[in-house]
């Protein structure tokens, strides 16, 4: 096992990419399968390379989600266990559920993130994006982009879909925030308990819309979610609301972050700029991708070994966990040419930022189609953009997210 000075897994870790990025890449040269050790984590294997992660994500009846799913405290999990019996008894979405279940409750709102689904409201995304690129527009030349744009413009998308008030959003966007960001100190809430208390809220908040929607269907997504059948019968209220926290907050966290991480990209790497001003058709031939396989919102996800298993030489036993490190995957020298370069026209690229196999991420399309709106409207409108300070990474091995993008701008007259 690597020395405790190539940390992957601490919080504060993943605010410095520079020495993150080089630690991974230690780790794949030297250990790609390494047993990691670490408080205030129950140990786990750490997987870095993108063969490797693909070889547990096809095997999902020997590598299943259920009981670990992300890197939480130990004594958090073991307060979890205390109170509910087991460490993911909180929830029960779409992240924790292994086969048969992970196939039909998928099924319960799949059609409206596939590709006639999303066209459906793709006027919606349009509009959405053009207004909040108007708002960027007034604040006169200067903004945080991450805290002021980037957040609400996923959000604003996916609180049209599930037919949620404008007036709800400050609260959905903090709930999430701190849920998410529960490792970083300048998001958590004032109760100290990892989340828990917003968590509650939050859920308390879907609650009320699940008994709204099923005494009052509409026609959103909210709706859906809360008819929706399982087996024949209605979807129970664990289920229910632990798809809506999921929709709800996941939905818009990481394509924030994608659009926070990909306009800096763009400004630290001027020639991509300006490719994609010349050729705004790369956003539908792949820079989108390139986008998502770049800033990899979501860093990592668990896996549980049900069987004994030899993954590149290293015996994993059965019970074992495993995280699957997509930030490193998304380096992988063995797998992207030239990784470390943000490059537009970077096609056919199998980043694994949406996972892979049964798994893969419900919200592609949409988050690919929000990002590719917005900044083949933003780059039409604007004439100038640079950054106006320091880009501050969020405190979190979880979801990657700018906590702060200051820029400058001027718009086209």
């Amino acid at each position: 096992m690597l020395a405790p000075v190539n940390d992957i897994v601490s919080p504060g870790v993943y605010a410095n990419p520079e020495l993150l990025h080089a630690r991974y890449a230690r780790y794949r040269r030297e250990e790609p399968v390494a047993w990691i050790d670490q408080e205030p984590y129950r140990p786990f294997w750490a997987v870095t390379r993108h063969a490797d992660i693909m070889e547990v994500e096809r095997q999902h009846q020997i590598f299943i989600n259920e009981p670990r799913v992300t890197l939480v405290p130990r004594e958090v999990e073991d307060q979890t266990t205390a109170a509910l019996g087991k460490r993911t008894a909180m929830v029960r979405s779409l992240l924790d559920m292994d086969e048969p279940d992970h196939r039909k409750y998928r099924a319960v709102a799949q059609s409206w993130f596939m590709g006639p689904g999303v066209a459906r409201f793709q006027s919606r995304v349009d509009t959405v994006c053009s207004n909040w690129i108007d708002r960027m527009q007034e604040q006169g030349g200067q903004c945080d982009f991450a805290a002021d744009i980037a957040n609400f413009v996923p959000l604003s998308v996916i609180m049209t879909i599930l037919g949620l008030p404008e007036s709800d959003m400050q609260f959905v966007l903090r709930s999430t925030q701190q849920l998410f960001g529960a490792s970083d100190p300048d998001m958590q809430d004032d109760s100290g308990d990892y989340g828990r208390t917003v968590f509650m809220q939050l859920m308390g908040y879907l609650g009320e819309l699940v008994e709204r929607r099923r005494r009052e269907p509409t026609d959103d997504l909210a709706s859906v979610i809360a008819n929706g059948v399982i087996d024949g019968a209605p979807m129970a209220m664990l289920e229910t609301l632990s798809y809506l926290l999921v929709t709800s907050t996941a939905g818009h966290e990481t394509t924030a972050s994608a659009l926070a991480g990909g306009l800096l990209a763009m400004l630290q790497n001027p020639d991509q700029l300006q490719l994609l001003r010349d050729r705004p058709e790369l956003w539908n031939e792949g820079a989108a991708d390139e986008v998502v396989r770049w800033v990899t919102p979501i860093r990592h996800m668990m896996r549980t070994a049900t069987q004994d298993y030899v993954l590149r030489g290293k015996q994993i036993k059965a019970g074992d966990s495993l995280a699957m490190l997509y930030l490193s995957a998304n380096r992988d020298e063995e797998a992207f040419v030239d990784p470390f370069r943000f490059d537009v026209q970077r096609t056919n690229s199998r980043h694994l930022a949406f996972g892979f196999g049964v798994h893969f991420c419900l919200g592609r399309l949409l988050a690919l189609n929000e990002i590719k709106s917005f900044f083949k409207q933003l780059l039409q409108r604007v004439e100038h953009i640079e950054l106006a300070g320091e880009a501050v990474q969020a405190q979190s091995n979880f979801v990657g997210t700018l906590k702060s993008l200051p820029v400058c701008y001027r718009f086209k007259s």
